[in-house]
């Protein structure tokens, strides 16, 4: 009697404990708890009377819930069951490729999505998140015709669009970009990340008052985006760096509700090191530069932003230093070849300045700032018909720009092209009837 109780007990240790529910395959495929569907998948993964397909697939969503979760390891774990278990399913690989692309190993992730893509040459995602892919390695051209692949296969894909928008930025094709953005946007006006680059977008062309209208418009819809408080600090930023429009107060104030949402933003408590800078603050601009150069020392706008507090305080030597160093850790950071362009003028030193701002054009061509410094050092060299034509490239990239009118108009009168200096004056006059420069000029020319 005791060895048959024995063996009763034997036959059921080695029956499941219990068989899966209606509810547990319910909640793996479209639970919305990430512990829930964890926790009804892995009771389908441990039913031995599940089929290879059935188990298979609650391997991808136990993944797809741990990568929800952030925690990348299990998802990549779980992925790779899912792989081995179903080998020809391109699910699992476009899924493991998304998580190797969190944890920045791009080149992984592009070769999971080939794979997927090999299995469903119709997978417009796997398209679209392998553009991602090579956006992040600034390799922007294979990134366009991804995203092209997937609107063409899903004509109505908005983060498509705006993930191409975003590829053509990078390449400083704002035209594109911005028809690409407002496709995204017509397909979904909501579209709060669209409307966050199409703000960025208009930064980077100088009309800041689009910007600030739609960075507004994209926090409204999203109050915890950190990168649109950011990107509207920056509008707000340049708007009084270059329009001489608004106070450098709201800028800092969105920088720091982009710092409070993330308190390791390194990239806010650079920018505002350089809003307070502007803003006649340099020495808590030094301790924003500090924070951002502690969460990572190899951030280049960290020493950047050092730079311009220490050319704030008339140290052009540290200056050039300190933009030196984010030259090196960045040899792409136009800004940066302007700031040290900048530094260089005013230690005297023109020809090095043209150098920088030369490297700052080459980089971004319609850099209109650095068009506008390098006429200034040219007039200061005495070159006023070079130092116009660079004026004039500038206001052809930025209609809007104040200061480059006013010293077009400065240049035009060194010429004794007065009625062209008059011109230019009241343009600006125009465009900010606070400006002194072109009052005053105005005034002396008897205008």
């Amino acid at each position: 009697m005791k060895r048959l109780f024995a063996c009763a007990v034997g036959v059921l240790i080695a029956l499941p404990a219990s068989a899966t529910s209606d509810n547990d395959r319910k909640d793996c495929q479209g639970g919305s708890v990430p512990d829930e569907k964890i926790a009804a998948c892995t009771r389908i993964i441990e039913d031995g009377s599940e089929s290879v397909a059935s188990r298979a697939n609650a391997y991808t969503n136990r993944g797809v819930a741990h990568f929800n979760k952030s925690d990348q390891q299990r998802a990549l774990a779980d992925y790779g069951e899912a792989i081995k278990l179903d080998p020809k399913n391109a699910r699992p690989y476009y899924n493991r490729g998304r998580a190797h692309a969190t944890r920045l190993d791009y080149d992984a992730a592009i070769s999971d999505f080939d794979e997927a893509l090999k299995l469903d040459a119709k997978f417009s995602g796997a398209y679209n998140s392998r553009g991602f892919a090579y956006n992040s390695k600034k390799d922007y051209d294979r990134a366009i015709a991804d995203y092209t692949q997937a609107v063409a296969i899903d004509p109505k894909f908005a983060a498509a669009y705006s993930n191409r928008g975003l590829a053509y930025f990078n390449k400083h094709d704002y035209d594109r970009a911005l028809a690409d953005y407002n496709q995204a946007l017509a397909l979904n006006q909501k579209n709060a990340p669209a409307l966050a680059r199409r703000g960025q977008l208009w930064i980077a062309k100088g009309d800041y008052e689009h910007a600030i209208a739609d960075l507004g418009e994209a926090i409204t819809l999203d109050p915890k985006s950190a990168w649109a408080h950011g990107q509207r600090a920056l509008a707000y930023f340049r708007q009084k760096l270059f329009m001489k429009k608004g106070d450098y107060d709201q800028a800092i104030a969105d920088y720091t509700a982009a710092i409070e949402i993330d308190p390791k933003y390194t990239w806010a408590y650079s920018s505002r090191g350089f809003a307070r800078s502007n803003n006649g603050d340099p020495d808590r601009a030094l301790a924003d530069c500090s924070a951002a150069i502690k969460l990572d020392a190899k951030f280049a706008d960290g020493y950047n932003c050092r730079g311009s507090a220490n050319y704030k305080k008339k140290n052009y030597v540290a200056a050039i230093a300190d933009y030196s160093e984010a030259i090196r850790l960045d040899p792409k950071d136009g800004a940066a070849f302007w700031n040290r362009g900048n530094a260089y003028r005013e230690n005297g030193n023109h020809d090095r300045a043209i150098d920088d701002f030369n490297q700052a054009i080459g980089i971004n061509p319609k850099d209109f700032a650095a068009f506008n410094s390098r006429g200034r050092t040219y007039a200061l060299k005495g070159d006023h018909d070079r130092a116009i034509a660079d004026y004039s490239e500038s206001i052809k990239l930025n209609p809007l720009y104040v200061e480059c009118y006013d010293n077009r108009g400065l240049a035009y009168k060194a010429m004794g092209r007065k009625a062209d200096a008059i011109a230019d004056f009241r343009k600006a006059q125009s465009l900010d009837p606070s400006d002194q420069t072109s009052k005053e000029q105005l005034k002396k020319l008897g205008a």
